[in-house]
């Protein structure tokens, strides 16, 4: 490993070039592009995306990778043995791991309760106990908490968290005193060209982008999508993550009234999501929850007015007239919104996609220069 700089090991279940997992992998590229330069960053992660048989081509496997800023060493599913974490914990002065209920972090946790990892071990929590996520898989999920909480593996580690709020629901679950810090998600660097808009009045073009699982609720999109009277062309980007759930959804789907012309257009690499959501009016996201919301500040980046979920961090949308922020169970708020963006022209959509755009670009800098990384990273 390099010396000078502080080396960090992020182990995670999937990065570049695989984006089928979405906010994590995007997490980490956007903060290795932001600090990537003043921390010597290594990455261990599976060789291949959410369901692929094969590895990702042009790589090496079990060694290391050159990844942009990132040296990154692939494994082979169930790759994460202890033995691999031992000998990579050791030369590094940090370990920094996504989630904790997949086998690397249990590995880790273990090795680390054992006494064989002995730099700090932060675990970030990644919005997995947010109340709405962590009742998906809910018994699961408290089982697994109860045991290690019980055998003492939360010990001895820190947290990272988006907010205060992700703080307090972490400790719903797990014992924790003063071990956290404060880590919002870094975004996606944010273009300052302008984008032209090209609207009728009456009609509207409505997209979702995200993984099809429960979660991201596309049903719930689908559910608002049957009240709306004006025209709609619906599109849907993102990898059926959950075959039984987009099951349910197209089986919804077809039942969509005639004047919304929906269609599926399967994944879109992460690099090329903001191009792709440019043609776009409007981003509908009812999500049940996200600690940061990726896709929220990629659709500000490419002009599109949001209208999501009271469970994201994005809840003034309104306040900088880039959208609109409900909750879960008043569906016809959203119909409403919905209905008046389908009914401004092309000028009068022109000025809110702006004000979207420039949303974003005011988020990007507070983002960047409030960041707890360094702290985290430059205390421990």
């Amino acid at each position: 490993m390099s010396k000078g700089k502080k080396n960090i090991l992020i182990i995670m279940g999937r990065y570049l070039p695989g984006y089928k997992d979405g906010g994590p992998v995007r997490s980490i590229k956007n903060l290795i592009d932001f600090i990537g330069d003043e921390y010597n960053f290594h990455i261990l992660t599976c060789d291949r995306d959410h369901g692929d048989v094969e590895p990702y081509p042009n790589i090496k496997v079990n060694e290391w990778n050159q990844v942009g800023k990132a040296k990154v060493f692939y494994v082979p599913p169930k790759g994460f043995t202890f033995k691999v974490i031992k000998t990579l914990a050791k030369q590094v002065d940090l370990l920094y791991i996504c989630g904790c209920f997949n086998d690397y972090a249990v590995h880790t946790l273990i090795l680390k309760r054992l006494g064989f990892i002995k730099k700090p071990v932060v675990v970030a929590a990644m919005g997995l106990f947010s109340p709405m996520e962590f009742q998906l898989k809910y018994k699961k999920k408290k089982i697994f908490t109860t045991i290690f909480n019980s055998l003492g593996l939360f010990k001895n580690i820190y947290w990272s968290a988006t907010s205060p709020m992700e703080i307090d629901e972490i400790a719903q679950q797990i014992k924790i005193h003063d071990n956290f810090f404060i880590a919002e998600d870094l975004p996606r660097k944010v273009d300052g060209t302008s984008i032209k808009k090209h609207k009728e009045a009456g009609s509207l073009r409505v997209v979702w982008i995200s993984r099809i699982a429960p979660k991201k609720n596309l049903l719930g999109t689908i559910q608002i999508l049957k009240s709306v009277r004006s025209q709609v062309e619906f599109t849907i980007y993102g990898p059926k993550h959950v075959e039984d759930y987009w099951e349910k959804c197209e089986k919804e789907l077809k039942s969509l009234p005639k004047n919304i012309d929906w269609s599926w257009k399967g994944n879109i690499e992460s690099e090329k999501v903001v191009e792709n959501l440019k043609p776009y009016h409007l981003f509908l996201f009812p999500t049940l929850g996200e600690n940061y919301g990726h896709v929220i500040q990629e659709a500000l980046s490419a002009g599109c007015l949001c209208i999501v979920s009271d469970q994201t961090p994005w809840s003034d949308l309104d306040l900088h007239e880039a959208g609109f922020v409900f909750p879960l169970d008043n569906l016809e708020l959203y119909v409403k919104a919905l209905e008046s963006y389908a009914d401004m022209d092309e000028k009068e959509f022109q000025n809110v996609s702006r004000k979207a755009k420039q949303y974003a670009l005011i988020k990007n800098i507070e983002k960047i220069d409030n960041n707890g990384y360094r702290e985290m990273f430059n205390t421990l």
